[in-house]
């Protein structure tokens, strides 16, 4: 599997808000973070990018339009073979996102894979807001 290296095709507003990476992977993520990415999408410049992970449409692709959620601006298409495979591919596709993209901050929710995209932002020293509901 080949993955996406070049992200210089999306467009961003240059409008002065924060911009914000939102970076997703699970059915559980979308669903959780539905009214946060909404309401981000109000006051922040925000880039909803999915890893990839169990995307089907059935799987995720049904609930952005249940939940009334445009549809991510990047699918990195990271998953890999196996698990090894699919974590380095979330690490290094989110680092080149994240290069090219240059958001002022990333959110990730959970302990999910799509939360190895945080191991760029730190190196890139990108502020990080981790949600998590608690168990």
């Amino acid at each position: 599997m080949e993955l996406k290296t070049d992200y210089s095709d999306i467009k961003f507003a240059e409008n002065g808000k924060l911009k914000l990476l939102i970076i997703v992977g699970t059915r559980p993520e979308i669903i959780r973070l539905a009214a946060v990415i909404s309401k981000c999408r109000i006051y922040f410049d925000t880039i909803l990018a999915h890893t990839g992970q169990n995307y089907d449409y059935n799987l995720n692709g049904i609930f952005f339009k249940d939940l009334k959620l445009k549809e991510p601006e990047v699918y990195m298409d990271a998953v890999g073979d196996d698990l090894g495979s699919t974590m380095g591919n979330i690490i290094s596709a989110s680092y080149k996102l994240m290069s090219q993209v240059k958001p002022d901050a990333v959110l990730v929710l959970g302990d999910t894979n799509s939360c190895l995209s945080v191991i760029g932002a730190k190196r890139l020293h990108i502020p990080i807001f981790h949600m998590e509901a608690g168990n």
